[in-house]
């Protein structure tokens, strides 16, 4: 029984070593001039776990075609959302790029704005309810001064003042 324990723990140890211990993902926005660029880093497997998650099916989003599925934009548009007004309608982002590097997945975006607002409301919940342990960490530059959020379970919005 021993044996079959250790050989079990030994063939499994690579998978364990492989896999990433923390569950986050990285985002910058900056606005200027009306317009919105956003970068978001994120684990691959992360959203591959989210869509077996709700489909029971597996997927491979190092292939491009399956990267570019219906299930994608609408759990990001779901999950990830800025309006002008809390709880308004989201803003139009549209995606421009779906890179991956390694185990990681960034996806840029943009939206525009076209009248000057007062304020933005960010909504990240991004994975959220695939992992408890989810943080989702968003940097806002505005103005050449940067502001550091971090959306988790119980934090999913959050006000960024423009002025």
């Amino acid at each position: 029984m021993k044996l079959i324990s250790m050989l079990i723990f030994m063939f499994l140890l690579p998978a364990w070593s492989l896999a990433h211990p923390l569950h986050l993902s990285i985002t910058n926005i900056t606005y200027e001039n009306g317009k919105l660029k956003i970068s978001m880093k994120t684990f691959r497997d992360d959203w591959e776990t989210a869509y077996f998650h709700y489909h029971s099916k597996l997927i491979d989003f190092t292939d491009r075609e399956q990267r570019e599925i219906q299930w994608f934009d609408d759990y990001l548009n779901d999950r990830f959302k800025l309006s002008r007004h809390k709880g308004g309608p989201g803003l139009s982002i549209e995606i421009d790029t779906v890179m991956l590097d390694e185990d990681t997945m960034i996806i840029e975006m943009q939206s525009t704005i076209r009248t000057k607002p007062n304020s933005l409301y960010i909504y990240n919940a991004l994975l959220t309810d695939i992992y408890p342990d989810q943080t989702n960490l968003v940097i806002f530059g505005f103005k050449k001064k940067e502001t550091g959020i971090k959306f988790d379970m119980k934090k999913h919005d959050a006000e960024v003042v423009l002025k």
